[in-house]
């Protein structure tokens, strides 16, 4: 192979590989499921853990010297909302999020309409205790569409692990 062949190709792969680089984010987002298409709309998920956005709890009877006991497993759920066919943001509809554990009815809430990096959010409080699954039901309503959406994500803490399967005919 000769020089100029061989840069040819050193450039299609790092164009390939440059490509793969920047488009990971929106396939990151869809293979982890926050992100769904709900009729005319994209609906956007963000869960984390209260205490880094209100930042480290006061000291109160039982808690931890890390961590306050009610505020240990209180997460904050962040929804976005894009129309689907023009991608402008949706900041004018009312949307109510229900969390749970798997086979709990959990807690259902409206979300306020506050910011996030200078970006109109849709956004509670919500107790998530233990290490999930959670489901996470989505219910909104935006100016002008004809009735109520509805979306359902499920939300397992990224430090969860399933145990390891034991071998076959190991006892």
């Amino acid at each position: 192979m000769n020089r100029k062949n061989s840069s040819r190709l050193a450039r299609a792969v790092l164009a390939f590989l440059w490509a793969g680089v920047m488009a990971f984010p929106a396939f990151a987002a869809e293979e982890l499921n926050f992100r769904k298409n709900v009729g005319d709309f994209w609906v956007y998920l963000a869960v984390m853990p209260a205490d880094l956005i209100a930042g480290p709890p006061t000291a109160e009877p039982g808690a931890t010297p890390f961590q306050a006991a009610s505020v240990r497993d209180t997460h904050h759920l962040m929804v976005s909302l894009f129309d689907y066919h023009t991608g402008r943001r949706i900041t004018d509809a009312f949307v109510e999020a229900r969390v749970a554990a798997l086979g709990v009815s959990g807690v259902k809430k409206s979300l306020e309409n506050t910011s996030a990096a200078g970006a109109p959010v849709y956004s509670g409080l919500f107790p998530m205790p233990g290490r999930g699954p959670f489901r996470i039901d989505v219910e909104f309503r935006a100016s002008g569409a004809t009735g109520p959406q509805h979306t359902t994500f499920y939300f397992t803490h990224p430090s969860f692990r399933p145990p390891k399967r034991a071998p076959t005919g190991a006892r």
